[in-house]
């Protein structure tokens, strides 16, 4: 929780109601944490893993919507507007997350500013990244896109002997990218011959970070 932006600056009296109050969920990669309409009762905190939140379009495909890692909150804004989740969200590692029930969280926001503050500011972030996306997919040729939704999501991640692993499929690439899996997959296996990344099985290892933001740089 030291490390989480819903801390940042806040009392530590309120640090330890949080803490006291906080139950812990452990989930398994693939198991689905949250489902599309549920109602939202509680918020989550992750901890340790990633997820992915994602969507099923008007033709009834999957959209990926976000990946969120170590200090996201998937679903707190239907949890703080007390409406259903909008999203389905499934662990693509194994997952540990805080939880506190969303009424008990909407009383300590209402009674903390300071608490409040920060939740308003984890969600600003959240839009400017949507934002940011919605312009990519506009203006962008898609192996920019790509580029850079990889490096958003390694900033997340740590570095380990040199380089940094997302834990994402081509497919949820594609989606978040608003492009095909073909187009990814064909992106992906170039940047592997040149020795930017290494491509697994639900996963993008990237080794030259720097060629990479040159991807994200230069156009198609």
């Amino acid at each position: 929780m030291a490390t989480s932006p819903l801390l940042e600056g806040i009392p530590d009296e309120l640090a330890e109601q949080l803490r006291r109050a906080a139950g812990v969920r452990t989930y398994r990669a693939n198991q689905t944490i949250v489902y599309e309409e549920d109602p939202a009762d509680q918020f989550l905190l992750l901890v340790e893993g990633r997820v992915r939140v994602w969507r099923t379009s008007t033709r009834g495909t999957a959209m990926t919507v976000h990946m969120l890692g170590p200090g996201g909150m998937p679903g707190c804004v239907a949890a703080f507007r007390q409406i259903p989740y909008p999203a389905t969200v499934t662990a693509l590692t194994d997952v540990r997350a805080l939880s506190w029930p969303a009424e008990r969280m909407r009383e300590l926001m209402t009674a903390h500013p300071a608490l409040a503050s920060n939740f308003v500011h984890i969600v600003a972030e959240r839009n400017q990244e949507m934002l940011q996306r919605l312009h990519e997919v506009s203006t962008l040729p898609v192996a920019q896109r790509v580029a850079r939704a990889l490096l958003r999501l390694a900033d997340e991640e740590p570095e380990v002997d040199g380089a940094v692993q997302v834990a994402l499929s081509r497919q949820d690439l594609a989606e978040l990218t608003a492009t095909t899996l073909h187009t990814v997959s064909r992106l992906v296996s170039r940047w592997e011959r040149d020795g930017i990344v290494a491509a697994g099985r639900k996963r993008v290892r990237i080794l030259d970070h720097a060629r990479l933001v040159a991807e994200g740089e230069a156009a198609e």
